[in-house]
């Protein structure tokens, strides 16, 4: 079982930090393993006991790097083990949030992780170092965002991609995306190519994983709700579209998809 602590950031990061995790767990083997489903999100996590351990496709397991930039995920096909003691602080970035902070090209950081030194680069140390000193999720936070404070001043302002990002984010990918273009007074191409280069996806892309991954989410909360109401509530055309879906995006059917993510249990605490 992992214990989760979940933590919003400080309303002056909100723009670029959607909230801190905490996972702990005590695994003595690998026994269970989680596939990575395409999905939305980017993050940075710090492993400061037993870091993860990556399959990819034909390949065995190796360890993650102890700090481990990773961007969205579009492409099916790795899995998780877990094993030791597995404590994790992580930060949980908008959707453009790596763009506006680092000015780093997102289409490089698509499908993707990457150890933080290697992307972030400078002041990365006195990150990763700040972090590790501290005992607790809280310490973390502060340690965190005394460091994110610092770049906000040089990184780039809000602008028409962070808001069409948010908003297909906030309506779990059901909005138009040639109304969404026209609300931000870009064409299509332009939102497009803006959108890859600040996001690390196109629009249609972007929006159709963060659909699949909150109707995922929502049968974690609910077990017991039935697929085909998922799919009606969350815009697919049926049933049948929701499970070619899920073998696009992670290779398996939704029920199996579903058992395999909750093979390990998770308590918010």
């Amino acid at each position: 079982m992992f214990e989760v602590r979940i933590r919003r950031p400080h309303r002056d990061l909100s723009s670029v930090v959607t909230h801190f995790s905490q996972r702990l767990g005590q695994f003595a083997e690998m026994s269970v393993l989680r596939p990575l489903h395409a999905r939305p999100n980017q993050f940075l996590e710090f492993y400061l006991v037993d870091p993860y351990q990556v399959e990819e496709e034909g390949k065995g397991f190796a360890p993650a790097p102890q700090t481990v930039l990773v961007g969205p995920c579009l492409t099916p096909g790795k899995r998780l083990g877990f094993v030791g003691d597995v404590q994790t602080f992580t930060i949980h970035f908008q959707p453009t949030g790596l763009a506006r902070l680092f000015n780093l090209p997102m289409t490089d950081m698509t499908d993707q992780a990457f150890h933080g030194r290697d992307v972030i680069g400078g002041g990365f140390a006195g990150l990763d170092s700040a972090v590790r000193r501290q005992s607790d999720f809280d310490g973390r936070i502060a340690a965190a965002e005394g460091w994110l404070y610092d770049r906000m001043g040089p990184a780039r302002s809000f602008g028409a991609v962070d808001w069409a990002a948010r908003v297909i984010a906030r309506s779990s990918g059901r909005v138009s995306i040639d109304r969404l273009a026209a609300r931000s007074d870009l064409s299509a191409r332009q939102l497009q190519r803006r959108f890859l280069a600040d996001v690390g996806a196109t629009p249609k892309s972007y929006a159709r994983v963060h659909r699949f991954s909150s109707v995922l989410e929502a049968r974690r909360k609910a077990p017991d709700r039935a697929w085909a109401d998922l799919a009606a509530e969350y815009g697919f055309a049926d049933q049948a579209h929701l499970i070619r879906e899920t073998r696009s995006l992670a290779g398996r059917t939704p029920e199996v998809l579903i058992q395999e993510l909750l093979a390990i249990p998770e308590q918010n605490v």
